[in-house]
C-alpha cells in the first residue's frame, strides 16, 4: 500500500456484505466452502497477505519542523506580505522624517507578527491532526484468534487477511471488519463509528434492503450481522469471516480524512 494511503474517493466499491448470506460471502471471497471447519491454510494466508497487504492503517509521511513552516509560508498571500514588509523596511531606512521611520517600522512589525501567528496556528493544527491519527491507531487490536489449518491460534492482528475465520469473546477489540456467521448473544459497542450509546446485538442472517434500494445506503448501526474494526465486544461471543482489513475497514476510511485535514 502507498505511503500516503488510498484516497477514499479512489477506492473500489466494497460488496454489500451485510446483504449477503454466509455462503454468498464465502463465494465472494473466493475461499473454500468448508472454510468454517478448516479456516485458511498457511499458504493461502501468505498469498492473501501479499495480495491485500498487512492489516494496518497507512501512515502519512511525517514532516520536519522546517517542512511544516515552509508549508505555511509558501503561498502568494505570504509572499505579498513579505514584499510589503521589505518595502516598508527600505522606506524606514531611507526616510528623513522620524515619524515616517516609526510608521514604517511599525508596519514591518505588524506584518512579521501576522505571518508568525498564522504559521504557529497552522503548525498547531497539523500537530492536532497527527495526534488524531495516533489515537486511531491506538484503537486497533494487537492480536486476533483465528482458525487456520483446522487449528485455533493467536496471531498478530496485522497478519489478518480477508477470508480468515476470526473468533470474538467478551472484552475483545474487533481486529477487522467481519461478517458474523455464528453469534452467541454477541453484542458490540460501536459508538466510535455509529454514535449508538448502547451495544448493538449481532445476528447472522442477511439483511434485506427494503423496496429494492441500494444496500450500501444501510446505516452501519443497522448492519447487525457485521462487526467493525476497533469496536469492542460488550457481551457474548461469536465467529466471523474477515471481509476487510487495514485502510479498507470502516475505521480505515477515517485515516486518510485525518491526513487530508493535516494537508
Amino acid at each position: 500500500m502507498g505511503e500516503e494511503g488510498i484516497p477514499v474517493s479512489d477506492r473500489p466499491p466494497q460488496p454489500a456484505w451485510h446483504a449477503m448470506t454466509a455462503d454468498e460471502t464465502i463465494k465472494a471471497l473466493k475461499i473454500d466452502e468448508n472454510i468454517r471447519e478448516t479456516g485458511l491454510s498457511e499458504a493461502q494466508a501468505v498469498q492473501r497477505l501479499e495480495e491485500y497487504g498487512p492489516n494496518m492503517m497507512t501512515e502519512a509521511k511525517k514532516k520536519t519542523l522546517l517542512e511544516r513552516i515552509w508549508a505555511q509560508v509558501a503561498n502568494v498571500l505570504v509572499g505579498i506580505l513579505v514584499f510589503v514588509a521589505v518595502v516598508s523596511g527600505a522606506r524606514a531606512i531611507t526616510a528623513d522624517n522620524s515619524d515616517d521611520v516609526v510608521t514604517n517600522w511599525i508596519q514591518v512589525g505588524i506584518i512579521v507578527g501576522v505571518i508568525t501567528i498564522n504559521t504557529w496556528i497552522g503548525i498547531v493544527q497539523e500537530g492536532s491532526a497527527e495526534k488524531a491519527a495516533e489515537a486511531l491507531k491506538s484503537m486497533l487490536s494487537s492480536d486476533a484468534r483465528v482458525l487456520r489449518g483446522g487449528q485455533q491460534q493467536m496471531i498478530p492482528a496485522q497478519d489478518l487477511v480477508p477470508g480468515d475465520i476470526v473468533y470474538l469473546g467478551l472484552g475483545d477489540k474487533v481486529p477487522c471488519d467481519m461478517r458474523i456467521i455464528n453469534s452467541a448473544n454477541l453484542a458490540c459497542q460501536e459508538a466510535a463509528l455509529t454514535g449508538e450509546s448502547v451495544p448493538i446485538d449481532k445476528t447472522i442472517e442477511a439483511i434485506p434492503t427494503p423496496n429494492g434500494g441500494d444496500p450500501n445506503q444501510t446505516p452501519l448501526g443497522d448492519r447487525h450481522n457485521m462487526t467493525f474494526s476497533a469496536t469492542l465486544v460488550a457481551q457474548g461471543s461469536g465467529v466471523g469471516i474477515c471481509i476487510a482489513t487495514g485502510d479498507y475497514t470502516q475505521i480505515g476510511t477515517i485515516n486518510p480524512l485525518v491526513s487530508q485535514v493535516e494537508e
